[in-house]
C-alpha cells in the first residue's frame, strides 16, 4: 500500500500529495535500533516512544561508557555468567541531551553503531557462539 500518491496534472486546486497513511518520519532524526546480529535501523518517534512504553516494566538501560548514548534493552534478556552481564538481541539507542531523552541525527547513528559494536564479545553456549552486548 502506497503511503503517499502525488498527482501533478497542472491543477492548482487539486494537485499535489494525497497521504494514505500518516507514516512519515523525518530522515536523519530518531532512535537507533541496533541488533548483536550487526543488523540496525532508524526508528522514529512514535516508534521509539512505544518501545520504552512496553520497556518501562521489564527495560534496563545504561549509558553506554562514558558518552551520552544510552542503551535501552528488555531487562529479562540479560545473561549473567562468571564475571559480568551481557544480552543477545537487539537494543534502543537515544541520547542525554541535557534534559532527558532524545533523539540522534547526523553523524551519532554512525558514533552509536561504532559504540555499541565496541562492546560485542563472542558468548559460547553449547558449542554455540552468539555475539553479544557487554553490560557495565
Amino acid at each position: 500500500m502506497k503511503t503517499l500518491n502525488v498527482t501533478i496534472e497542472l491543477d492548482p486546486v487539486n494537485d499535489g500529495a494525497v497521504f494514505a497513511e500518516n507514516r512519515f518520519k523525518k530522515k536523519e532524526e530518531g532512535a537507533l535500533i541496533i541488533g548483536t546480529n550487526g543488523e540496525k535501523r532508524i526508528a522514529g518517534a512514535s516508534e521509539a516512544q512505544r518501545i520504552l512504553d512496553i520497556l518501562a516494566e521489564v527495560g534496563h538501560g545504561e549509558y553506554m561508557g562514558k558518552t551520552d548514548y544510552l542503551i535501552m534493552i528488555n531487562g529479562n534478556k540479560i545473561l549473567k555468567f562468571g564475571t559480568g552481564e551481557c544480552f543477545i538481541g537487539s537494543a534502543l539507542i537515544m541520547k542525554y541531551d541535557g534534559k532527558g531523552l532524545g533523539f540522534l541525527s547526523g553523524d551519532e547513528f554512525d558514533e552509536a553503531s561504532k559504540e555499541f559494536e565496541s562492546r560485542l564479545i563472542t558468548i559460547v553456549a553449547d558449542g554455540q557462539e552468539f555475539s553479544a552486548y557487554e553490560l557495565l
